[in-house]
């Protein structure tokens, strides 16, 4: 429990997931870092009339919850700041009303789009002018699937906003588009500006507001909105909007030769750049580019915990349930057995993830699973796999070399997993803390308030609060020879 007697700044992060969303609150003392959960709530979309929808209302309606909740605490606030998942957005009026609730990246628009894009402009010229991989989902092609559409929304629209921007435009009534967020939407240039010559080149109306740099304080809260009237001297910060953006920016790290790879649901593998790279060959083995504090970050997404957590879904209701600590006891005594490609599309979305799995094993002529703490096994050492491929790749392509990796988010909990993953890398993994997302929010908008000078002390202040557990790497031949059976 954070108490005001022990702090002397106070931070609300509002963390807005794809599935859930949270407020924290995070307190900077003398240069440690503390932080607590105070409200959370699920972000569900809406399938309406065949298209589906993020409920913007009811997320900006848990926002003000969330202020309210700290209103009923008496909290003194220095700083509120936005993250959410990239590429969606939603469209402004002239009059500044909100036209429609954001799309959600899933809805089916997208399907197809490059057979239209690409008649136009090809996916490499896009990388080369954004950085960005051309995703279906990104921001670009929801904007021309709109255009192919015909779109009314689209014809009446006279400001784009981001989702985080979004929700910075209802709290303050100023619209600016801050540029970690901007920079997943295929629209942005390497020079931090918009990319009007893709713009005009596909057609697309000239509706893009001024881009803001992480860490800009955008102005007060709106007085209406405020639960209490103090609560509207409150500054609104553009902060790292983008999650990925503010993992990036609290990764505890030191010195130079080190990547970070954001576990969760998804991983992310990244690996900081004072320049981001765009020559094809990133592309076609789809890597990326984003913004944080401070410069760029290349990027791959990568698979992750969503294997773990369909298996227990399934597993928690079954005539013999298993929980999370079941699976992971039963998994570090299990044998080691085949290894899968959980790259493979068949594992994005499956009616039954067990069944898929065993197929996909099948399929490649690896022995079947004996139990299910050896199908567990299996899962995370082709997860700790394809980390250290994608690693090596990330390596090989930039002729740069890494000689540790910070493990953040949820994974860093699971001891099996940061073992094999630091076996398969042959180098020391450092497991940091859970919530880093937060946190860099946090850390942002204070160095947004010039309390922090520049982004390596968000690094120390991050390593200076948290303990990390520390894996050596072991078995190092066996597990040489399981990542050339992986990908060889």
């Amino acid at each position: 429990m954070i108490t005001q007697n022990d702090i002397s700044l106070q931070f609300l992060a509002l963390d807005f997931g794809a599935e859930s969303g949270r407020g924290e609150l995070i307190a900077l003392y003398e240069n440690k870092i503390q932080i607590e959960e105070i409200h959370r709530f699920p972000n569900r979309p809406v399938n309406l009339c065949g298209t589906l929808f993020w409920d913007f209302p009811f997320l900006f309606a848990e926002l003000l919850t969330t202020l309210r909740v700290c209103a009923d605490k008496n909290l003194s606030l220095n700083g509120i700041g936005i993250n959410t998942w990239g590429v969606d957005f939603g469209l402004l009026g002239e009059d500044g009303k909100i036209l429609a609730n954001p799309v959600h990246y899933r809805d089916a628009r997208t399907y197809k789009i490059h057979e239209y894009s690409d008649l136009i402009m090809s996916r490499e010229e896009i990388f080369a002018a954004t950085a960005c991989e051309p995703w279906a989902i990104s921001s670009l092609f929801q904007l021309l699937a709109m255009q192919r559409d015909h779109s009314p929304i689209l014809k009446m629209a006279s400001s784009f906003l981001n989702m985080p921007d979004l929700f910075n435009y209802c709290l303050t009534g100023k619209k600016v588009s801050e540029r970690s967020i901007a920079s997943t939407s295929n629209l942005m240039r390497i020079d931090g500006d918009w990319c009007h010559d893709t713009i005009h080149q596909f057609q697309l109306p000239d509706i893009f507001e001024e881009l803001v740099e992480p860490g800009t304080v955008i102005g007060n809260m709106r007085p209406e909105i405020a639960p209490r009237p103090k609560m509207a001297n409150i500054p609104i910060i553009a902060t790292c909007s983008h999650d990925t953006a503010a993992v990036a920016a609290a990764v505890p790290a030191s010195g130079d030769n080190w990547a970070f790879l954001s576990s969760g649901t998804w991983s992310i593998l990244g690996r900081l750049r004072s320049e981001p790279v765009t020559t094809p060959e990133f592309l076609e083995n789809g890597f990326s580019n984003e913004y944080t504090l401070g410069g760029w970050f290349l990027c791959r997404n990568i698979i992750g915990l969503w294997l773990l957590q369909e298996l227990y879904r399934k597993w928690d209701t079954s005539a013999d349930p298993w929980n999370y600590n079941r699976m992971m006891a039963e998994a570090s005594q299990a044998k080691s057995g085949p290894i899968i490609d959980v790259a493979d599309k068949c594992l994005l979305a499956p009616d039954d993830m067990e069944e898929s799995l065993l197929g996909l094993a099948h399929r490649f002529q690896q022995p079947l699973p004996d139990s299910r703490g050896e199908l567990i096994r299996c899962v995370l050492e082709s997860l700790a796999l394809e980390y250290a491929y994608r690693l090596e790749l990330l390596c090989s392509l930039s002729q740069e070399s890494v000689d540790s990796l910070f493990l953040v988010g949820g994974g860093s909990a699971n001891k099996l997993l940061c073992q094999f993953t630091a076996n398969a890398c042959r180098i020391p993994v450092y497991a940091g803390e859970q919530q880093c997302t937060s946190l860099g929010n946090a850390l942002t908008q204070a160095y947004a308030l010039d309390l922090i000078q520049e982004p390596g002390e968000i690094r120390h202040i991050m390593r200076n609060s948290f303990e990390l557990t520390t894996y050596e790497p072991m078995d190092s031949s066996f597990w040489t020879d399981r990542l050339g059976q992986y990908k060889p």
